[in-house]
């Protein structure tokens, strides 16, 4: 998460220190968990039963007042609720509510004026709309969903401006944070990828990326390790996207 990362260059929190150092209105069940460990997902911290909501919601009503953390620390397991925490550090650090801060420190900075955390699911003709596919064919509206926790998966964005995200994210940082950002700090499972801070990398492949999807909707932003350049595939229907992206990437290089 870029925002947590630009406050670390500003020096408000430091990567290897104890995100309840900083907490005000919940905490961690282990005291000892860092901020590296919750961008890389290897701090242990447990998942809400369910991410969907009519609305953003706040944290504590939905992980607790103290998160738990059953999971062991050091081995990657993906973690909504480690974001939802991270989300809550920096409102706790700006003194903001996250949607305010992630739109200073890292949306306005890349010209992402398309991008935005909105409460609830926006009503608009500009929104896409998603589907599913029957099993006679139909392809049925699927209702806009909307991401509980907004700091782990609420960001509603359009094609370039994520782009502008993956082309430029590193401009936010300095040099070595940014580096920082794509080392290895775990292996994903038994696969070839492995966890950067918020990145997935396929380091032969030459690649980082992060992929996503819902009700109705998939998405995936794959960009070059050695030149920054980026690829997005957004799609209406919750498909894997993540091989096309791959060769769509290849392709243009």
């Amino acid at each position: 998460m870029n925002a947590v990362l630009c406050l670390v260059a500003e020096g408000a929190v430091a990567l290897d220190g104890p995100v309840n150092g900083h907490l005000r209105s919940l905490r961690l069940a282990d005291d000892a968990v860092t901020v590296r460990e919750l961008l890389s997902h290897t701090g242990g911290v447990d998942n809400p039963s369910s991410v969907w909501a009519d609305s953003v919601a706040d944290i504590a009503d939905v992980l607790g007042p103290v998160v738990g953390c059953s999971g062991p620390r050091g081995e990657f397991a993906y973690s909504h609720g480690g974001y939802a925490v991270l989300g809550q550090l920096i409102t706790d650090l700006t003194g903001t509510s996250f949607a305010q801060a992630a739109t200073r420190l890292v949306l306005e900075p890349l010209g992402m004026a398309d991008s935005w955390f909105p409460a609830r699911a926006p009503i608009s003709p500009d929104v896409a709309c998603g589907y599913r596919l029957e099993q006679d064919g139909s392809f049925v509206p699927e209702p806009l969903p909307t991401f509980a926790l907004q700091s782990a998966g609420g960001l509603w964005s359009t094609g370039p401006d994520l782009v502008r995200f993956g082309s430029g994210w590193r401009t936010l940082l300095p040099g070595e944070l940014a580096e920082q950002a794509l080392r290895p700090h775990a292996q994903q499972y038994d696969s070839g990828a492995e966890l950067g801070l918020g990145w997935l990398l396929r380091r032969p492949m030459d690649v980082a990326g992060h992929n996503g999807g819902g009700p109705g909707s998939s998405a995936s932003l794959i960009t070059r390790l050695s030149t920054g350049r980026t690829v997005v595939v957004l799609t209406s229907r919750l498909v894997p996207v993540e091989p096309v992206n791959v060769r769509l990437l290849h392709s243009a290089a």
